[in-house]
């Protein structure tokens, strides 16, 4: 459960009691190499630092951030990764960090008559809320059964941070998450709907184990509507992240790849990166799993992790941004998401609270939508999502101004999305790098146990490690 923090003040900081107390007794000599300044990475350097910690922390990028990122496109930005965050109650710490460091947050979508967005199928703009009318009352309750099965799928999991206890935990991992839905009998436009609704949130159905599903569900089948990714940042998801950095009082160095992880017999931990060295107590390493074993360790990790490493399943979300000088879909009386049977997959603006006559709409594709694009130049992903938007919205296109497109399954720091445990694979790896391999210790969304995909679950694993690593 995340913990409730009970904030003091402390020469103008806003920590826990019981980081007070650890800065206290915390060795001064102590000091961790944070390899990775995403999310977790910078949530771990900073609550290490509350911690009495010396902190160095090692990027790959030239920029901190990690799968959360925001484009300046003239006046307005965009996000190219993470971006959309639930009501407090849901997502507690990226809210909380949020108010303590002055990270304003603001509401999404419209208001009065702007409808939240529409499906386009078979050639048809239809809105949210006309569902039924358009296409008959079997969709809709069909639509509804699915979210109704989904809830009662969440509710065989007895314990979400450890699924595997759940009854027939082994048989519902053994089975995808397709074969769930095919059993369903859904009219053929609700399941084409199911199953790019799992496809956009983790990955392709058939790719997806039936018991992680049921496990997410567990969380979120209790999160409504008015919860749910209701929350973004006014000025970016780097907002975010350069409230953690300028909190950070050891150095942030860019554009360090780490290519080891050594634990020599006299102790401690020596990461390198190239020819440089870095000495310290401890390691957290955050990069995603996917790229885990692109790092030499030495002594090896256990054989447990190395495999998880080498076997997760990583769902594959890109995103295209699109900059149009008319907010063109508001005509429409809508407010941007679109939920396409096309490849497009799914559209929503971003730029609702910015100033300007035009807005920025993303298009989110993913799972073998995306997969079947990754040969494709950027400029040729940009040009389909342009044409597709055409053909839900005629006249856009003579309203683009901009573009940008970034496909995380070609980032070579990232190689995918997040983590979407595939069938067969959480009763194996559950929790694998919860522990540490010696003096080396994980973080990142794929660590946690509640939130993973999620900002929130990137932050909540920052920090566990560090209250892991300080004995807490």
């Amino acid at each position: 459960m995340i913990p409730q923090l009970i904030r003091k003040t402390l020469k103008g900081f806003t920590l826990s009691t019981s980081l007070f107390i650890s800065v206290l007794v915390c060795a001064e000599q102590q000091e961790a190499i944070v390899v990775g300044a995403g999310m977790a990475g910078l949530t771990a350097a900073y609550e290490l630092e509350q911690r009495g910690y010396k902190v160095t922390v090692l990027e790959a990028r030239d920029r901190i951030g990690g799968r959360i990122g925001t484009l300046d496109m003239g006046d307005q930005h965009g996000e190219i990764g993470g971006e959309l965050i639930d009501h407090p109650r849901v997502h507690t710490l990226v809210n909380q960090y949020s108010d303590d460091f002055g990270v304003e947050l603001v509401d999404t979508g419209y208001w009065g008559k702007i409808e939240e967005g529409a499906y386009y199928i078979d050639g048809q703009l239809i809105p949210y809320g006309s569902l039924k009318r358009e296409l008959g009352l079997l969709v809709r309750q069909d639509q509804i059964r699915f979210h109704n099965e989904l809830d009662k799928l969440g509710e065989l999991i007895t314990d979400s941070a450890d699924p595997r206890t759940s009854p027939n935990a082994a048989m519902l991992d053994n089975q995808n998450v397709q074969e769930w839905i095919d059993n369903l009998n859904l009219h053929p436009t609700a399941k084409m709907l199911a199953e790019h609704y799992v496809r956009a949130e983790f990955d392709d159905a058939d790719n997806v184990s039936l018991l992680y599903m049921a496990s997410q569900y567990k969380i979120y089948g209790k999160v409504g509507d008015n919860e749910s990714e209701i929350l973004r940042f006014l000025h970016g998801g780097r907002d975010f992240a350069n409230a953690f950095a300028s909190r950070i009082n050891g150095p942030i160095l860019l554009n360090h790849v780490v290519t080891a992880v050594n634990q020599p017999n006299s102790g401690g931990v020596i990461v390198k990166v190239g020819n440089k060295s870095f000495a310290g107590d401890v390691a957290v390493v955050t990069v995603p799993s996917t790229v885990l074993n692109k790092i030499k360790f030495n002594p090896a990790l256990p054989a447990t992790q190395k495999e998880a490493a080498d076997n997760l399943n990583s769902g594959t979300q890109n995103k295209v941004l699109l900059q149009y000088s008319k907010r063109f879909w508001l005509d429409y009386g809508l407010g941007g998401d679109t939920v396409s049977d096309g490849q497009i997959g799914w559209t929503w603006e971003s730029t609702e609270r910015q100033e300007g006559e035009g807005g920025i709409l993303v298009a989110y594709f993913s799972g073998s939508y995306a997969d079947a694009q990754i040969e494709w130049t950027d400029e040729e992903v940009i040009q389909d999502k342009v044409d597709q938007i055409e053909q839900m919205y005629p006249g856009s296109t003579q309203y683009l101004v901009d573009t940008s497109a970034h496909l995380w399954h070609r980032d070579p720091y990232t190689m995918g999305g997040f983590l979407a445990y595939a069938p067969g694979q959480m009763m194996k790896y559950w929790g694998v790098f919860l522990e540490p391999a010696g003096n080396v210790y994980f973080a990142g969304e794929h660590t946690d146990d509640e939130h993973i995909g999620f900002i929130e679950g990137a932050v909540r694993s920052g920090v566990r490690v560090a209250k892991q690593i300080a004995g807490e």
